[in-house]
């Protein structure tokens, strides 16, 4: 029987994401199969062992080495800055132990939406338009100049969101030039790499479920019909009442176009294990939007849900992920 460690919480600000996904992972792991040891990646960044994801107070503290001695593989379950980027990543492999999921490369690409664009776009992917603000590497006129031009040839409304975050933390929708400059200030509060990107009006946002290295499942699209003027935090995790439909309701031709691009996108990426790959679609125009490496396992998540829709139960979904791992 493999020992699963379940590494969850985190450092970053979606650190309560994190332990409402590990919280089912750890209870849907088939017992036949697997022992779930939980580790709470704590704030601090120190590692300890609790019970579960319902007992953090409860812990055994851990060295990151000591992983090795009570685990066989790890399943990651964390979200945001330093556990989806490519930074847990590498410090597992840098101690030799399997872990499932994309590998640090993969992650570090898909977590910097700039980077990502800009290797999809060498592709010939079709996205949403977009400009990078680099607060590091430009200069304040180099900024400015980035601004204007946004202001020229993007259509309203913007999306203003940090480069590197998830669960659309940072993130706000601009209807009017004037409320920019407070939209970039809230992004800058996540990350020091901010992106402007053209909204798609009237479009329908589509997830797809990926599992695979080589060979994938690639998941018959499903769609999310936000409660609130886009999916953000607070309609994901907090109220909730945003709507799903699976599948969605796209032509035949569209359909398979999605499917063909998650396909792509994820290879083009090097992802590995699983991943959600995202879009927006209006009418027969389809855009991708982003690829999330480590999607969430809650209880509204859509990414098991797109999976069972496939004929994989959560349980099994779980091992086959375990699987893909060795």
């Amino acid at each position: 029987m493999k020992k699963v460690g379940v590494i969850f919480g985190g450092m970053s600000n979606e650190a309560e994401v994190s332990v409402m996904s590990a919280r089912n992972v750890l209870a849907q792991l088939d017992r036949a199969k697997y022992e779930p040891i939980a580790i709470y990646w704590q704030r601090d960044g120190r590692f300890v062992r609790v019970p579960d994801a319902d007992h953090l107070g409860v812990i055994t503290p851990l060295a990151i080495e000591e992983i090795t001695k009570i685990v066989d593989v790890v399943f990651p379950v964390t979200h945001g800055k330093f556990g989806e980027d490519g930074v847990l990543q590498g410090t597992l492999e840098a101690i030799k132990i399997p872990y499932c999921g994309c590998h640090v490369l993969s992650s570090a690409i898909c977590m910097d939406k700039a980077i990502f664009k800009a290797l999809m776009a060498g592709a010939n992917i079709p996205q949403t338009s977009y400009v990078v603000l680099d607060y590091t590497l430009h200069s304040d006129e180099q900024i400015a100049d980035t601004i204007a031009r946004a202001k020229r040839e993007l259509a309203l409304p913007w999306f203003v969101k940090p480069a590197n975050s998830g669960s659309s933390v940072g993130v706000t929708r601009v209807q009017a030039p004037d409320k920019l400059a407070t939209a970039i200030k809230v992004a800058r509060s996540h990350d020091t790499k901010v992106l402007i990107e053209q909204g798609v009006m009237d479009a329908m946002e589509i997830e797809v479920a990926v599992l695979g290295n080589r060979d994938l499942i690639v998941s018959t699209p499903g769609q999310i019909a936000p409660s609130r003027e886009f999916y953000d935090y607070e309609d994901k995790y907090v109220v909730g009442a945003s709507t799903t439909r699976i599948p969605a309701p796209l032509d035949a031709t569209v359909l398979a176009r999605v499917r063909t691009l998650a396909e792509q996108a994820y290879h083009l990426a090097d992802c590995r294990g699983f991943a959600r790959v995202d879009f927006f679609v209006r009418n027969d125009e389809v855009l991708l939007s982003e690829i999330n490496t480590l999607p969430g396992f809650t209880d509204i998540s859509m990414y098991p849900k797109l999976m069972e829709a496939a004929g994989i139960s959560y349980r099994d979904l779980l091992t086959r992920i375990i699987e893909l791992a060795f």
